[in-house]
């Protein structure tokens, strides 16, 4: 099934391939709606929307819209930045996309460190089989078969501004597995 409204805003979507996973959630305030951030995690619950921002949820009190704030957050998750975003098979991989501040098409920096001009707009989750598993924005989830199918520059209307993938972290599996069940476990003294 094409998702004529995705491929509108994504221009390399169609092209790369893709595929529905779920149906579109909405945003908040509606019951049930989560975002990228959520997506990635792979949070149990994937009924929040995730952002360090004041109306979202952001596990620490340090809420900046920063490439430093995502990794320190993706570390406390178990995630260490790597370099590349091929599948290793004892490894679950998310990706961090980004946009300069100049809203141009520009190589990423080397280090995480150095991402000062540029503000994170979108996480994707890599499947067992390689593929990558992406929520975007309210919209359905999909499954696309490669990361640059989510790099998008406006200024036009219809196109989001993803950026490009400008990073990589992985955590073990079996460190996955904890988190998870710690998130599991934490949900009902909420």
């Amino acid at each position: 099934m094409r998702l004529f409204h995705l491929e509108a805003r994504f221009p390399k979507l169609a092209a790369a391939g893709y595929g529905k996973t779920s149906d579109a959630t909405g945003r908040p305030p509606k019951p049930g709606a989560y975002n990228c951030i959520a997506w990635a995690t792979n949070d149990p619950r994937n009924c929040l929307w995730w952002w360090p921002h004041p109306d979202a949820y952001w596990p620490f009190r340090a809420r900046e819209e920063t490439v430093a704030c995502f990794v320190k957050t993706f570390r406390w998750l178990g995630y260490q930045v790597c370099k590349h975003s091929r599948r290793e098979s004892a490894y679950e991989k998310v990706a961090l996309y980004a946009i300069h501040k100049s809203r141009t098409p520009l190589t990423p920096p080397k280090r995480w460190q150095d991402f000062s001009d540029w503000e994170p707009t979108h996480m994707a989750r890599q499947l067992p089989d390689g593929t990558w598993t992406s929520k975007c924005g309210g919209n359905e989830d999909i499954t696309h078969f490669t990361l640059d199918a989510l790099e998008s520059y406006g200024p036009s209307v219809l196109c989001e501004e993803y950026g490009c993938p400008v990073l990589y972290m992985k955590r073990p599996i079996p460190i996955s597995w904890l988190v998870r069940f710690i998130q599991r476990i934490t949900r009902g003294h909420e």
